[in-house]
This record gives structure tokens, C-alpha cells and sequence, in this order.
């Protein structure tokens, strides 16, 4: 598979410092757009570079573990796994909240009635699931193929938009088959202020380069091992 970064025509380096430049250069722009396009009225100018945002300040870039995405046969490593919560009321999908980032995270494995394919398994997840957003191309900032938990043949998507007077939203969406079998991974996170966009961007690179690319189907011996959330 082709380096991540030779995609977007940057030096050889590493992945998570490509990203880093990339993804705050792509929602930035994405967020003057959309600021220019939808203005009626005289704003101040914002500023064409987002404002810097750390590992702490993003509030998901350290601290990983690896957890079990209970009953769904799934491992992933997870940033700030401590600040993450179960949500109980969710008996089918694996959700956890994390409260602090207004991060959401949504994991699902099922089986399909006939052979899988990524379009079938969307399909389903959103007969399932109403509040998964729909990413239009106003919004979408990239979309690749890609291999899921090791076997699912699978497909990303990240998106931002704009999220009330001075926020932004972001989005990561995959979906992937295998076989008779589907999954469903899907990330949400808000953040507002003058740093939003590199805060949002941030996040997106941590959960579609390092979080859903690692997950990991578990076999029976690792559940025994495998923390669970």
C-alpha cells in the first residue's frame, strides 16, 4: 500500500509528523471556505493559520492503551484510555464517551446476510444508526481504501463542519467487509474557540491514522488479557 504521505506529495518522514502538518494546513482551509462563503455580514479577519495545538491541549494524543471493545471481538488502542466511559445504555454497538474532548466513539461487528460488502455494511449501520453523519463533499477532507482490523476490506472518510458561532465538528467514518462479516467504526469530536480547527484536526489524525488503522480482532485467548471498556 502506498506511503500515506506520498499521496499527498510530502518528504519522507514520519507518518504521525506528515500528518501533523497536513491535516491542521486541510481543516484550516476548509474553515476559512466555509467562513467566507457563508458570511452575510462584515467579520473581523481570521487568521489564514490555525492557532498551534499540543498533545495536551488536543486532549487525545497520549496516554494509549489497549482496551477490548466489549462484545464485538475487537481490540484498539485507545488515547487517554482512562478519560473514556462505557456508555450502558447501548446494547448493541460498543460506545464510549469521552466527556472531556466531547468525543464520541462508536465500534460494531455483526454478520451479514450474504457476502459483506463495504456499501452493504454502511447501508445497515445507518439503518441501525440515524445519527451517523452523511459527510457531503462540502465537507469531506479525505477518503482512502484501507484493511480493517487485519482482514476487513474497508474504506475511511473524515469530514469537518462548522459547529455554532466559533466551533468546529470532525468526523471519521469506516466502514469494511469480510467475508459475511461487517464492521462499523465511527469517531466524533467537537471543539471551540480560536484554535478549533487544530484542536478538530488534530483528533482526526490521531483516531483514522493511529486508532482505527491498529484495531485488531481478538481471538479468544487475547479476550482473556485484553482490559475491557
Amino acid at each position: 500500500m502506498a506511503d500515506p504521505g506520498e499521496r499527498w506529495g510530502l518528504t519522507p518522514s514520519a507518518t504521525s509528523l506528515r500528518r501533523a502538518g497536513f491535516w491542521p494546513m486541510c481543516v484550516g482551509a476548509w474553515f476559512l471556505a466555509c467562513a467566507s462563503s457563508s458570511a452575510t455580514a462584515p467579520r473581523a479577519p481570521r487568521s489564514a493559520t490555525p492557532a498551534p495545538a499540543g498533545p495536551r491541549e488536543s486532549g487525545l494524543s497520549a496516554g494509549f492503551r489497549s482496551i477490548e471493545a466489549l462484545g464485538q471481538g475487537l481490540e484498539i488502542d485507545l488515547p487517554d484510555a482512562s478519560g473514556w466511559r462505557r456508555d450502558a445504555r447501548e446494547t448493541q454497538s460498543w460506545v464510549a464517551l469521552h466527556r472531556a474532548t466531547q468525543s464520541r466513539l462508536i465500534a460494531r461487528a455483526w454478520q451479514h446476510d450474504a457476502v459483506a460488502r463495504i456499501a452493504d455494511c454502511e447501508r445497515q449501520a445507518r439503518l441501525w444508526r440515524s445519527d451517523l453523519p452523511e459527510l457531503d463533499s462540502s465537507q469531506l477532507v479525505e477518503a482512502r481504501e484501507l484493511t480493517l482490523a487485519g482482514v476487513y476490506s474497508g474504506q475511511i472518510r473524515v469530514g469537518v463542519a462548522a459547529s455554532g458561532a466559533d466551533g468546529m465538528r470532525g468526523d471519521v467514518l469506516a466502514f469494511g467487509g469480510y467475508g459475511r462479516d461487517c464492521l462499523m467504526l465511527a469517531f466524533t469530536t467537537q471543539a471551540a474557540g480560536p484554535g478549533a480547527a487544530r484542536v478538530v484536526a488534530e483528533r482526526l489524525s490521531v483516531f483514522s491514522e493511529l486508532v482505527f488503522e491498529r484495531a485488531r480482532r481478538l481471538n479468544i485467548g487475547a479476550r482473556v488479557v485484553v482490559p475491557r471498556l
